[in-house]
């Protein structure tokens, strides 16, 4: 962390509710001359309140705390700060937990378990605007990624109409156009603009990636 290519020291929110675990960290991060913690919080409801007064380029942030959890604030700092990097530091290693945390922007996944020294690894890895996950969690990391890049189920029910979820159904089970536009009793230039509403919707690129997606949401097997 002694390299880097400005002067200006890296600013840090520190937001978990164990006081001893904040002493660790912040005894940790003030031996980094390029590392400046500008503050602490004990809950989420805490945080977003100091960071409108001590402005940060990293929330270091625990999952489980009191009242508001970590990844409602991870939300929330999306939407208000999204220049804000976030590094999630937790003991929760469930895939589950860091599937949400992808999904939701995350720039790092630090498990407790780990070597409290791979927080600065982490913390160089995302100054450089890159991600960092824990080595538990990165073979994970790779399904998690390509997952995050799909839209929202919620988002797809609402956009989608019942003939392009059958569509949609039917290309997933390797259908061709001509097997679609038979079985449905449709021209094969309606199942084509079929197929292009489709990705236009759901902002996806080609056929690969409507399959992907129909396997996320249930519809295939």
């Amino acid at each position: 962390m002694k390299s880097r290519s400005d002067n200006s020291p890296y600013k840090i929110l520190l937001a978990d509710d164990h006081m001893v675990l904040r002493l660790g960290l912040r005894n940790l991060l003030g031996r980094e001359d390029s590392i400046l913690v500008v503050g602490e919080a004990a809950n989420g409801e805490e945080l977003l309140e100091l960071i409108k007064h001590k402005p940060c380029d990293l929330v270091i942030l625990d999952l489980s705390m009191p009242g508001m959890n970590g990844i409602q604030v991870l939300e929330k700092l999306r939407v208000t700060y999204p220049a804000v990097r976030v590094l999630i530091f937790t003991m929760h290693k469930e895939h589950e937990f860091f599937r949400h945390a992808v999904r939701k922007g995350v720039d790092g996944y630090v498990l407790k378990d780990d070597n409290l020294e791979l927080i600065l690894q982490a913390i160089q890895e995302i100054r450089a605007g890159r991600k960092y996950y824990s080595a538990e969690l990165t073979a994970f990391a790779l399904t998690v990624e390509d997952e995050a890049a799909l839209p929202e189920k919620s988002i797809a029910l609402e956009v989608l109409t019942r003939r392009e979820r059958e569509i949609l159904t039917m290309i997933a089970s390797g259908a061709t156009s001509k097997e679609i536009a038979d079985d449905l009793a449709i021209s094969h230039r309606t199942v084509q603009t079929h197929r292009s509403n489709l990705l236009e919707k759901l902002g996806l690129k080609n056929t690969a990636a409507l399959v992907k997606f129909a396997v996320s949401m249930g519809l295939v097997d």
